[in-house]
């Protein structure tokens, strides 16, 4: 989703963004991309690390969120990627399963492993959900990639075999499962992509 409806303040500005979680922004986007809404698995709304001086507390990014989904379409599939530890809690997930609202599994940045939120939130899910494998390190991986993103250059074999284990788990639910997969994951998607599907078979 743009980021317009996510960020607390536009990019290097300390000014309020007018258009955070609008609703009015929100039903011009999707009147733009009707043509492909039957395509659409989940729209993702990607959230900046909320620090206290951005949102006061989880109870009221919660609230944030109800006020939002109950004024736009509720059958547009959505998803929240979050990036506070301290809101992976069973309220969060309650809040999700109640509200048709996916959870998306963010592999990276400062967030726990995903193999370990799934455990122990894996009966508060909703039947749709989204990996995303990013990376922990952008800067670091940028460079030594430098911009040849065709070969691994982190590799991630310590912790891929409990992701997999997971898909598969999901799978044998049939859950709906997306997987995203960045560049800055391993150093290439594609690859990176490969290897998870020949685990699969």
């Amino acid at each position: 989703m743009p980021n317009s409806l996510t960020l607390i303040h536009p990019y290097k500005s300390t000014t309020p963004n007018p258009y955070f979680l609008s609703t009015e922004l929100m039903k011009s986007f999707i009147h733009s991309i009707e043509p492909l809404l039957d395509k659409v698995g989940v729209l993702m709304f990607q959230f900046e690390y909320l620090n206290k001086q951005k949102m006061n507390s989880l109870k009221e990014f919660l609230e944030k969120l109800q006020q939002f989904r109950s004024s736009i379409d509720k059958s547009i599939p959505i998803g929240i990627e979050i990036r506070n530890p301290n809101y992976l809690k069973e309220e969060y997930f309650q809040f999700l399963l109640d509200n048709n609202i996916s959870h998306v599994f963010l592999q990276g940045y400062y967030m726990p492993n995903i193999t370990e939120v799934f455990n122990n939130f894996k009966n508060l899910l909703t039947n749709t959900m989204v990996i995303r494998l990013h990376g922990y390190d952008r800067k670091g991986i940028e460079k030594e990639a430098n911009n040849q993103w065709n070969k691994i250059i982190q590799l991630k074999d310590d912790e891929l075999p409990a992701i997999i284990k997971m898909i598969k788990t999901l799978n044998s639910k049939e859950s709906d499962l997306y997987l995203n997969i960045n560049n800055h994951y391993e150093g290439s998607a594609p690859l990176t992509i490969n290897k998870i599907k020949d685990s699969l078979t």
